[in-house]
C-alpha cells in the first residue's frame, strides 16, 4: 500500500467531539459481503469505508479542509486506468476512488492485524471519526471486513450502539470462491490489492515464497484447501459461541442464496431493521449478475469433509450438512 504523509496530524483535534453510529457488515471471506455492502451503499442512506479512504488515509483530513478532496479522488482514478485495471480481479465489482472497501486494510499490513482488538481499536475510533467528519452529515456508519465475522462480542462492548448485518453462504460455494480467489491473486499480481494491502505487497518481494504458494495450488490444492477448512471452522465456532451474547434487536442475517434470488425483498427487510429508507425507489436487482461458475477439483473432492466440519454454521444458517 502507498505509504502517505501524515498530514492530518495537525487536524485531529477537529474530529474529537466527532461520533458515529456503527453498523457492520461481516460474514466468513467469500460469502457475499462485497456484494451486500456495495448495495447498501448505493442507497446513500450510509457513510462507508472507500479505496480512497484506505489509500490516502493520512490525508482525509487535509485534503477535505482545504478542498483537495475531489482533485485527489479524481487523481486516483486517473491512476487507476493508468495501471490498467477496472474491477478487483478476483471477481467482477469495478474499482474506483469511491468503491466500498474493508476498514481491515485501515487497521493494520498483516492478515493478523486486520481485525479490531485492543492494540488498534483507538486507530479503527479515529478513523470512524475521521470518515464522519469529512462525509458532513449524521448518517450511520457502514463498515465491511469479514476478518471481523468472529469478533463480534468484542465490538459489541468496545461500542455499544453498534449494530450487524451478517450474510451466509453455502460452505461449499465459499470454499470454492476462497480457492480461486487466493490462486488468482497468487498466480496474477493483482494491482489493485497492490495499492491497498502492503502484506500483498511483500507477498511479491518474497519470490520463494510466492513460487511455493503457487505450486501448492497448482499442484497440491488439496493442502491450502484443509488449511482453509480450519481457520474457516475455527471462525464460525468462535461467532456461534458469542452469537448468544449479541442482543437479538443488534443484528440481523441474510443468506447470499436468497439475496440473490429475492434482492428487492431481503434489501427491503435489512434497511427496515436498520430503520432506513432510500430517498428514491430502488431496483435492487440491477446488482445482481448471475454466472456460471465451476467448482475446483479439489473442492469436489473434499464436500463431505468441508460440510462435516463446517456442520455448525450449516446447521445456524440453514444448510445441508450432509
Amino acid at each position: 500500500m502507498q505509504k502517505n504523509k501524515p498530514l492530518d496530524k495537525p487536524y485531529l483535534k477537529k474530529i474529537e467531539e466527532t461520533t458515529f453510529e456503527p453498523i457492520f457488515v461481516l460474514g466468513l471471506p467469500r460469502s457475499g459481503t462485497s456484494i451486500l455492502y456495495k448495495m447498501l451503499t448505493k442507497t446513500n442512506c450510509f457513510n462507508a469505508v472507500t479505496a480512497y479512504h484506505i489509500i490516502r488515509y493520512d490525508q482525509l483530513l487535509h485534503d477535505h479542509l482545504n478542498d483537495l478532496e475531489e482533485q485527489a479522488k479524481k487523481e486516483l482514478n486517473e491512476e487507476f486506468r493508468k495501471d490498467g485495471f477496472q474491477d478487483r480481479g478476483i471477481d467482477r465489482l469495478n474499482v474506483a476512488a469511491d468503491f466500498p472497501e474493508e476498514y481491515g486494510y485501515i487497521l493494520g499490513s498483516k492478515l493478523t492485524e486486520m481485525y479490531i482488538k485492543p492494540t488498534n481499536v483507538d486507530r479503527f475510533r479515529e478513523m470512524g471519526k475521521k470518515i464522519q467528519f469529512i462525509s458532513e452529515n449524521d448518517k450511520p456508519l457502514l463498515l465491511k471486513n469479514p476478518f471481523d465475522f468472529q469478533n463480534i462480542s468484542y465490538i459489541k462492548k468496545e461500542f455499544p450502539n453498534s449494530k450487524f448485518v451478517f450474510i451466509a453462504r453455502d460452505p461449499i460455494d465459499i470454499f470454492n470462491s476462497t480457492m480461486r480467489a487466493i490462486h488468482h491473486l497468487v498466480k496474477n499480481k493483482n494491482p489493485y490489492s497492490m495499492r491497498i494491502f502492503e502484506h500483498y505487497q511483500k507477498l511479491y518481494e518474497r519470490p520463494m515464497r510466492l513460487q511455493g504458494l503457487r505450486f501448492l495450488f497448482d499442484k497440491l490444492p488439496i493442502l491450502p484447501l484443509l488449511a482453509i477448512t480450519k481457520v474457516e471452522k475455527k471462525a464460525t465456532d468462535r461467532f456461534l459461541r458469542q452469537i448468544s451474547d449479541i442482543p437479538e434487536d443488534s443484528y440481523v442475517h441474510v443468506k447470499y442464496e436468497e439475496l440473490c434470488s429475492d434482492p428487492q425483498e431481503n434489501m427491503e427487510h435489512i434497511l427496515n431493521f436498520l430503520d432506513r429508507e432510500p430517498d428514491e425507489d430502488m431496483d435492487f436487482s440491477k446488482f445482481i449478475s448471475p454466472r456460471e461458475t465451476s467448482t475446483e477439483k479439489s473442492v469436489k473432492k473434499m464436500k463431505k469433509y468441508i460440510r462435516k466440519h463446517m456442520q455448525h454454521y450449516c446447521e445456524y444458517f440453514g444448510y445441508e450438512t450432509s
